[in-house]
């Protein structure tokens, strides 16, 4: 065998080993990187679980929710846990761009206080369990207030 041939086999060989390597190596590390951007919005140990699928597109998380106090009211509640989770999934969303989709679990103890997903381009729906009033959130529109003109309709002298 010549010893283009050899190198021929050796590039065809071993290559396609490291990409694999490290395709492997990579679902873990971006796992990790997830699990501390979430946790960097949430506090530390708050990440219960956190998985990938195979190709890194989806994130299955599950985390307890550091905002949730039964004293806090419904109405406030709820939009925390929206918040918690915009925040949350936005952060992974913003420095993996290989993640299309989050789906989540809110959690207080052992019981569930909201599931949800994050989808690149459409944002966070959000499902609250019967403990939050049930149903879909939908966030309240923003009330923007436009500056008036002058009284007179004249212009202002400087």
């Amino acid at each position: 065998m010549s010893r283009r041939a050899l190198a021929l086999m050796l590039v065809a060989v071993v290559l396609p080993w490291f990409w694999v390597a490290n395709a492997v190596a990579g679902a873990p590390m971006m796992l990790d990187a997830a699990r501390v951007l979430a946790e960097n919005v949430l506090g530390r140990g708050m990440v219960r679980s956190i998985r990938a699928s195979p190709d890194g597109a989806q994130i299955l998380i599950r985390w307890e929710s550091p905002t949730y106090y039964p004293d806090n009211g419904l109405i406030a509640n709820r939009e925390l846990m929206y918040g918690e989770a915009v925040l949350a999934t936005n952060s992974m969303m913003g420095q993996l761009p290989q993640v299309l989709r989050i789906r989540f679990t809110i959690l207080s103890g052992t019981s569930m206080l909201a599931t949800g997903e994050n989808r690149r381009g459409r944002g966070v729906a959000l499902m609250l369990s019967t403990d939050l009033g049930g149903g879909a959130y939908v966030p309240p529109v923003p009330v923007i207030k436009r500056p008036t003109a002058p009284a007179g309709g004249t212009a202002q002298e400087i």
